[in-house]
């Protein structure tokens, strides 16, 4: 009876250990972030393209908890704001990747650290004639606020 109930203490501290391990938690990435985003015009041509300008934006926001499990609302500039879907490893989709919203358009690389690449079509004139706008956004954790 004791051999038996060392064992079942041991069986239980094992499970105990493995379910405690760092599971996916989407919270792990809320808070207030740094984000840098280089953001580049492009004019698109019959048979190629042009690099109009390109900006940087340097910004303090938030990661909030979407309205949906498993999605994650960023506010990455003052005017620029997204709802993308991520996976248990991290990977973050949307219907802005320039592969469309079924492919991974960036990663959280940690619970303090992402990188992500927008791609928005037909939404900004310059001189006239840019077609395209691409958003590639690094953001670093500020875990001061």
């Amino acid at each position: 009876m004791k051999k038996i109930t060392i064992q079942l203490a041991t069986i239980i501290i094992i499970l105990f250990f493995i379910s405690g391990c760092d599971k996916y938690h989407r919270d792990r990435y809320t808070g207030t972030w740094e984000f840098e985003t280089v953001r580049t015009f492009i004019n698109i041509h019959p048979y190629d393209f042009e690099v109009v300008r390109t900006d940087t934006v340097y910004y303090t926001g938030k990661i909030i908890l979407g309205n949906l499990e498993n999605y994650l609302h960023i506010q990455y500039t003052n005017e620029d704001e997204i709802d993308v879907w991520i996976d248990k490893e991290g990977y973050i989709s949307s219907n802005a990747c320039p592969t469309g919203g079924k492919y991974s358009c960036g990663q959280f690389e940690s619970k303090d650290k992402m990188h992500l690449q927008l791609l928005w079509g037909h939404l900004v004139v310059y001189n006239g004639d840019t077609d395209l706008r691409s958003d590639y956004i690094v953001g670093i954790k500020n875990e001061r606020r």
